[in-house]
């Protein structure tokens, strides 16, 4: 995956912990191993994504669902590795009130049985999956210590469900960070400077670049809320 935000198409990508994994032998011969599991679950609180959390409503994929769309289960969204896909009914998505649950037949390639060790040992233990919003399907909402959590209501495409060892950093759209920029006030830029930073730098291994990245943003993020409480103390004032 790629380290950019991604332009114009609105598609987001999202990296999150497999729920309830369960692997098992089919016993047939055109099939490897089935994967049963939660490639997300609604409710839960995401990690910083770049200056805000993120959860998924109940029911956010109900609708694209309801389109039948053809999406591909995938080793690390490579389309070479395609394990099952609901176009062929070897991929049922199912969004049920804990989340999207997936049950795929994987084909009995000479990858899966790679994949297959690496499942096993937890070598691989991650979810992700590409998405759009669907057009006002999500809202931002800031708390009184200026947190600000996102709220994806509505799923608009559902491109691919994948599992992973180590994603990249979660890709927000550019539509995500205006709408960003507009509840808390922020230029466009600086919240995209902010995700852009939160990408390439991470934990203890964070590069020069990335930290540098990241610290021009947290001093403009500083900067700007000075700025809002200097405006916030003058009308104060004038109220006296």
């Amino acid at each position: 995956m790629t380290d950019e935000l991604i332009p114009n198409e609105g598609r987001e990508v999202r990296i999150l912990g497999l729920g309830d994994l369960e692997i098992r032998h089919t016993g047939r011969a055109t099939e490897a191993f089935t994967i049963r599991g939660y490639a997300a679950v609604y409710n839960e609180i995401s990690l910083d994504l770049g200056g805000f959390r993120e959860q998924i409503a109940p029911g956010a994929f109900d609708d694209v669902l309801a389109t039948k769309p053809d999406v591909h289960l995938t080793w690390d969204h490579d389309t070479r590795y395609v394990a099952a896909r609901t176009k062929n009914d070897t991929l049922h998505l199912e969004s049920d009130t804990k989340g999207l649950f997936l049950d795929a037949q994987v084909g009995n390639y000479s990858w899966a049985k790679d994949l297959r060790v690496a499942l096993d040992r937890g070598d691989i233990n991650q979810g992700s999956f590409t998405f759009t919003v669907a057009k006002g399907g999500d809202e931002f909402t800031v708390d009184g210590d200026d947190n600000v959590m996102r709220t994806i209501n509505n799923v608009g495409a559902l491109y691919d469900v994948t599992v992973t060892a180590q994603g990249a950093y979660p890709q927000t759209s550019l539509a995500a960070v205006r709408s960003l920029a507009a509840v808390t006030g922020r230029p466009p830029e600086e919240v995209e400077a902010a995700l852009v930073a939160a990408k390439q730098g991470q934990g203890d291994e964070q590069d020069d670049e990335g930290f540098e990245l990241w610290r021009k943003a947290m001093e403009k993020k500083a900067a700007a809320r000075r700025s809002t409480l200097a405006k916030l103390a003058e009308r104060m004032e004038k109220l006296k």
